[in-house]
């Protein structure tokens, strides 16, 4: 067995500390700005957050984290399967139910201990809950610079990436919720970012790429294929190291599959059972290829290119790099292109499974790694203020309560039906873009004339949402954040405003130590 080489990357002044574990740690210049734009994160989704838990795989997820907290698998009826033993279960892993596991405890402790009713205690410990993905997704922006910088991504483009990753495509409105899609984004950019890395012998960086798999597939099971293509990397090692660089990635695939089965067996007596029934097997795939494809990519209600217009930009840096990789061998902007490319892997990969699939539209997840060059950057700037504009109508109106005043939900369709919300998807008169903005719009413009909602009937614990009917009506004309549900509710403003005002200051004192860092760290020799 050879001795591992040294990794290609560059270790200059552009990307310090890069492969040298002396620099590891708190010593670490790229790692400091890297907590620090977490932690920042980490406040301003906590301030623009919901508070909520509500839709039906969120609640379901919440319950099952519960129930395994007491030893159990089994959930209340719901958005629930009946096993063969007559108990109710949940047809999504189990995956993210045990990393929320914590918050989870923590949050149904406090809600007790504060004793409050019944009602309220659950309100309070789903509006803990609720900033789950908060943290996760805080991880993701601090894991996407990092490996920005290890790849030679400079200082400012990888911050400048980092920011358009958080808060112009949806990852900021994942954030609020209670869904896996963060958890999913956060172990596929792992198993990529880390393969590449591992690629020339690194076996620290193959140990994190088999990480990121195990946690993308162990939250779903149909992310197994997306992270297979994130590893490819690592079929090109030499035959010396492959025993030694394979053997985790293995080993991570494997426990994965493992825990599934097991899971499977557990829930049904069945491990091949996964409890989405005939969506998992082949007659899901009844979408026509170009329909699923256009509407993933350019459809006004669910293209990538409207949700996410920084990805306008990804044709032209691969092609600035690639120029680059041919006239100048291997520098920082040619690793990035080498990067670059694999990441067109599981991109096609996710558009090669969900593209045909039945349910297309749904809450698929696509993350992949894009690097703009520096030389666009007023396109970059003007894509990255329309991918926020577009952002802002989705973080500040909850996606159900613009699905139930479209009329799109409750469906009135079976989701295999040709028309199911067709005019959400594909016609822009109805998109959800506009839709969000337009109760914005309407909606900040009754609260500044002091016409905002009141929550009056209190909680209501035989509902999903936790309030009645008549509460989840006059939540339409509602904005989309904790401080305004809680005024909402008839907490006395006072206290209201002194939450926010703390962490309004937190994120100043946190935006303030995150750019001292990256001033260190760009002028770190």
């Amino acid at each position: 067995m050879t001795a591992a080489r040294e990794p290609r990357f560059p270790a200059g002044r552009e990307a310090s500390g890069a492969g040298d574990p002396k620099r590891a740690g708190a010593r670490d210049p790229v790692l400091r700005t890297a907590y620090a734009i977490a932690f920042a994160a980490f406040l301003l989704f906590a301030l623009t957050g919901g508070g909520r838990v509500v839709g039906s795989d969120e609640v379901t997820m919440l319950e099952l984290s519960r129930s395994l907290l007491s030893g159990r698998i089994d959930v209340p009826e719901g958005a629930t399967l009946k096993g063969p033993n007559g108990r109710f279960y949940t047809k999504n892993s189990a995956g993210q139910a045990l990393v929320a596991l914590p918050l989870v405890a923590v949050a149904d402790g406090a809600s007790r201990l504060a004793g409050l009713p019944p009602a309220r205690r659950e309100l309070a410990a789903r509006f803990g809950v609720s900033f789950f993905n908060a943290v996760v997704t805080a991880i993701l922006l601090a894991a996407f610079y990092i490996a920005a910088r290890r790849l030679g991504v400079g200082g400012g483009a990888g911050l400048a990436a980092c920011a358009m990753l958080g808060f112009t495509t949806p990852v900021w409105v994942y954030a609020k919720s209670f869904m896996a899609e963060p958890l999913e984004a956060l172990g596929l950019l792992l198993a990529l970012t880390c393969a590449v890395r591992a690629r020339t012998g690194d076996a620290p960086a193959a140990r994190r790429s088999a990480l990121g798999a195990l946690l993308a597939i162990a939250v779903k099971l149909t992310m197994l294929p997306l992270a297979l293509a994130c590893m490819l990397p690592l079929a090109g090692v030499p035959a010396s190291e492959r025993r030694r660089l394979w053997a985790w990635p293995a080993g991570a695939v494997a426990v994965a599959l493992g825990f599934h089965l097991a899971y499977d067996l557990a829930r049904f007596g069945n491990p091949l059972e996964t409890g989405y029934g005939a969506q998992a097997s082949p007659s899901a795939y009844s979408t026509p290829f170009l329909v699923g494809l256009y509407g993933l990519l350019f459809s006004s209600g669910k293209g990538l290119a409207w949700f996410a217009p920084a990805l306008w930009l990804a044709p032209f840096g691969l092609r600035a790099f690639s120029r680059s990789r041919a006239g100048a061998g291997s520098t920082p902007r040619a690793e990035v292109a080498t990067a670059a490319r694999w990441a067109l892997a599981p991109a096609a990969a996710a558009l090669a499974l969900y593209a045909p699939f039945q349910h297309w539209a749904g809450d698929g997840s696509w993350r992949a790694l894009h690097v703009a060059p520096r030389r666009r950057s007023i396109g970059a700037a003007a894509l990255a203020a329309a991918g926020f504009i577009v952002q802002i109508g989705g973080v500040a109106i909850y996606f159900g309560a613009q699905m139930r005043e479209a009329g799109d939900y409750p469906y009135t369709l079976p989701l295999g039906h040709p028309r199911f919300m067709s005019d959400s998807h594909f016609n822009p008169a109805f998109s959800p873009i506009r839709g969000h903005w337009r109760m914005l719009t309407r909606n900040l413009g009754e609260h500044v004339r002091g016409e905002m909602p009141r929550i009056t009937a209190g909680p209501d614990p035989e509902s999903r949402l936790g309030i009645d009917a008549q509460d989840q009506q006059r939540l339409l004309h509602a904005l989309d954040f904790w401080w305004a549900y809680a005024l909402y509710a008839g907490t006395p403003a006072p206290a209201v405003a002194a939450a926010v005002l703390a962490l309004a200051l937190g994120l100043a004192f946190a935006l303030r130590r995150a750019a001292a860092a990256f001033r260190a760290e760009t002028r770190a020799p």
